[in-house]
C-alpha cells in the first residue's frame, strides 16, 4: 500500500468516525430535547388554569378548567411516554426521523393554547381545533414509529415487512377514529373531551407495540 492510499485510509476512517459519533450525539440531543419542551409544555398548561379568586371565574369555571387541564396533561403525558418507547432502541436517528420529531413537537406545542382557550370558551370550535393537533400529533407519532422500525431493521439488517402491513391496519385505525372525532367535536364538545381522556387512558394501558415488547423466539 502507497503512502498516498494510507492517507486516504486514514481520512475515510476519521469520517466514519465522526459520521457514527454525529448519528449516536444527535440521538442524545433529541432525547433531551424532547424532554425539555414536552416539561415546558406540561407546566404551561397549568399555570393557564384561572383562580376562582380572579374577576368572573366561578368555582364551578375552575373545576371544569381543571378538567379540560387533566385532559391535555395526560395527552400530552401518554405521547411523551409512547415517544420516549419508540426511541428508546435506537442507537442512532436520522435527519428525516429528526425533521418528524420537530414537526411532532410543533403540534404538540399547540396544545397549551387550545387548551387555555377551552378553559375560557369551551366552544365547539375550540375543542375542533384541539381536535386537529392531536390528529396530527398522533399521525406524526406514528410516522417517527415507522422511521424507528425501519431504522432498527436496518441496523440489524433484517425485512420489515411484516410491520409495514400492521403499521398500514393501524393507520387507518388511527386516521378513522381521530377524524370521527374532530367531526364530534361540533356536536357535542364536552363529550369529546371527554373521549380524549378515555382514548388517552386506553392507549397508556394498552400502548403501540414498539421492539421492545416483540417477542423473541
Amino acid at each position: 500500500m502507497t503512502e498516498n492510499e494510507q492517507k486516504q485510509n486514514l481520512v475515510r476512517q476519521r469520517m466514519q468516525k465522526l459520521q457514527e459519533k454525529e448519528a449516536n450525539e444527535f440521538k442524545e440531543h433529541l432525547d433531551n430535547l424532547n424532554d425539555g419542551v414536552i416539561a415546558i409544555i406540561l407546566t404551561v398548561m397549568v399555570l393557564e388554569v384561572p383562580l376562582p379568586s380572579q374577576a368572573g371565574v366561578s368555582y364551578r369555571n375552575f373545576m371544569g378548567s381543571i378538567f379540560i387541564f387533566l385532559v391535555s396533561f395526560f395527552v400530552v403525558a401518554n405521547f411523551w411516554y409512547d415517544l420516549n418507547r419508540l426511541l428508546l432502541v435506537l442507537n442512532r436517528v436520522t435527519k428525516k426521523m429528526i425533521i418528524n420529531d420537530f414537526i411532532f413537537l410543533a403540534a404538540l406545542s399547540v396544545i397549551p393554547m387550545l387548551t387555555k382557550w377551552m378553559m375560557l370558551r369551551p366552544s365547539s370550535l375550540a375543542v375542533f381545533d384541539y381536535g386537529i393537533a392531536y390528529f396530527i400529533a398522533n399521525l406524526m407519532k406514528m410516522i417517527i414509529s415507522a422511521n424507528a422500525w425501519e431504522e432498527f431493521f436496518n441496523e440489524v439488517d433484517g425485512s420489515p415487512k411484516m410491520y409495514s402491513l400492521r403499521w398500514g391496519r393501524r393507520l387507518v385505525i388511527v386516521l378513522a377514529l381521530n377524524l370521527l372525532l374532530i367531526f364530534l367535536a361540533y356536536v357535542m364538545p364536552r363529550w369529546v373531551l371527554l373521549a380524549y381522556l378515555l382514548l388517552t387512558i386506553y392507549n397508556f394501558f394498552y400502548p403501540e407495540k414498539t421492539i421492545v415488547d416483540q417477542k423473541i423466539s
